[in-house]
């Protein structure tokens, strides 16, 4: 048999590889040394690729992430979408990404529980989904699509990552023909969380407030 040291994309082979080991054995290889073995690699090309196992599944995160924004940038209208309507796209995306590897996302965070904001399974892809949704939130900004607000502003991105949790944990429990559950957690908290970043009543209470204070107009 053809060595898998051979193969052009070996870091391919060594993340889909390490994946089958896990739904098959529902935990990681015991030593890099007996999951090379198997594979017919040696161990100093894994090495190449990955320093340890926590590596190699933090890039296999990382990849769901790319394909995720790969996918949406292909869209050639996509730069011209609202902000909500660029968050809407990737939740939809993203779904159909994790679909592709419904049994491993499930394994890794079936469990995880609803108090964990900051799953450790997710860090990578947490990072780099903050870096982007800021990017996003910034044109809403300049758009006034978002409005303004002492403190909260900065916290816009947590807020929208928290929903990014609930939709993946509305999907991991999904039993609706076509996820479509899951669809319609998607456009509820979507048309919620952006009329609350919207200009309104709120607003005017602030600024009357601040003028109030200022003026001592009481």
């Amino acid at each position: 048999m053809e060595s898998l040291e051979q193969n052009i994309d070996l870091k391919t082979v060594l993340q889909n590889e390490y994946v089958l080991h896990l739904l098959r054995t529902g935990k990681a290889p015991v030593t890099v040394f007996s999951f090379c073995e198997q594979l017919e690699v040696n161990e100093s090309d894994f090495y190449t690729y990955f320093n340890s196992f926590t590596l190699l599944e933090a890039s296999i995160w990382e990849m769901l992430f790319n394909q995720t924004v790969d996918a949406i940038n292909q869209d050639e209208e996509f730069a011209t979408y609202s902000a909500q309507d660029k968050v809407l796209s990737f939740l939809y995306t993203v779904v159909e990404v994790f679909k592709q590897n419904r049994s491993f996302i499930v394994l890794k965070l079936g469990d995880i529980s609803r108090k964990d904001f900051r799953p450790k399974e997710l860090s990578i892809f947490r990072s780099l989904f903050n870096e982007w949704v800021k990017e996003v939130i910034s044109k809403g900004l300049e758009t006034d699509e978002i409005a303004t607000r002492p403190v909260i502003t900065e916290k816009y991105n947590e807020v929208i990552w928290g929903q990014f949790l609930y939709i993946l944990r509305v999907w991991i429990n999904d039993e609706s023909k076509d996820f479509q559950t899951t669809d319609a957690a998607i456009e509820k908290t979507s048309a919620l969380l952006f009329e609350l970043m919207k200009k309104g009543p709120l607003d005017l209470l602030i600024d009357f407030l601040k003028f109030a204070y200022q003026n001592k107009a009481y």
